[in-house]
């Protein structure tokens, strides 16, 4: 038969209770709770508020936990605003099937488009890039492997055709403007695909759709939030060479260029079409 020695057990028992009323975040012991009045309160209740936390180590937490639900239900609202302008979108499945995973990654272009995704989920974003090369070359292609990257881990990417919004907005004015605008500073991410394929801007109709487009980009500058932009339009940095601005002047001024030049770093993607079918691609779908 062991016998144990009572006050040694009791001992043991103080001290593992005083070690476990420890904050867990930072260390400190709990204190004496001196609240006039408790030790009226039932046995049962007074021995889980006998001692109490002499730091504000969990209401900090639990303040934390507030704000980052508030975030969340946030984030949430902004995705599902923007899923309602789908009918503007360029977000197909072929562009949600553009990841990383099957790019190739020895591409000048798409080690840059990396490492924007993952730099864009580690620090506050406030420039942009604009991918611009011949046709089929994959500007929208990286373009959705940033989107799907940033989405996959919970960021809200809008990605639009320029045409299309121009469009909707022709149809239905003001209203609509002024609801897309508030989604387009909202969202963390826009991206413009094809950007320049609408019409030039010295036709005597082009003052509204110049204006527009202008609105749209500024608004993403004044809340300083990241662009993206793929066009197939020349794009420098001398104004005289530069597609974008010839297209896109207003008369005579290249507001629209200039705004882009401030927002977003250029990024030329070369090489021959994408967009050909795959001659044993498709003599293999012909086998019997």
């Amino acid at each position: 038969m062991i016998f144990l020695n009572y006050s040694v057990v009791k001992n043991y028992l103080i001290e593992i209770r005083r070690e476990s009323m420890k904050c867990q975040y930072c260390g400190k012991e709990y204190v004496k709770n001196e609240s006039e009045g408790i030790e009226y309160l039932p046995e049962f209740i007074r021995k889980h508020i006998e001692y109490i936390p002499a730091c504000d180590c969990l209401e900090k937490m639990k303040e934390r936990e507030r704000e980052e639900e508030i975030r969340k239900q946030q984030a949430e609202s902004i995705k599902n605003r923007v899923k309602k302008y789908r009918d503007i979108s360029v977000v197909d499945s072929k562009f949600l099937k553009s990841t990383f995973e099957i790019a190739d990654m020895s591409e000048k272009y798409m080690k840059v488009a990396l490492r924007y995704a993952k730099s864009f989920m580690e620090k506050k974003m406030d420039i942009g890039i604009i991918f611009y090369g011949g046709v089929g070359t994959g500007k929208t292609f990286a373009s959705g492997c940033i989107a799907n990257y940033l989405m996959s881990r919970g960021k809200s990417v809008l990605v639009i055709n320029l045409g299309l919004y121009l469009l909707k907005i022709t149809k239905e004015w003001g209203e609509a403007e002024s609801e897309l605008l508030k989604v387009v500073e909202s969202c963390d991410l826009l991206i413009i695909d094809d950007f320049g394929m609408e019409k030039s801007l010295e036709d005597k109709n082009s003052a509204w759709r110049g204006e527009k487009i202008y609105n749209l980009i500024d608004s993403r500058y004044r809340c300083e939030k990241p662009l993206i932009i793929t066009t197939n339009l020349e794009f420098s940095k001398d104004e005289s060479r530069c597609e974008i601005a010839k297209k896109l002047s207003m008369g005579g001024k290249n507001r629209i260029r200039d705004r882009i030049v401030e927002m977003c770093y250029p990024v030329e993607v070369k090489g021959k079409s994408r967009r050909e079918i795959d001659e044993k691609k498709f003599f293999k779908l012909l086998e019997i």
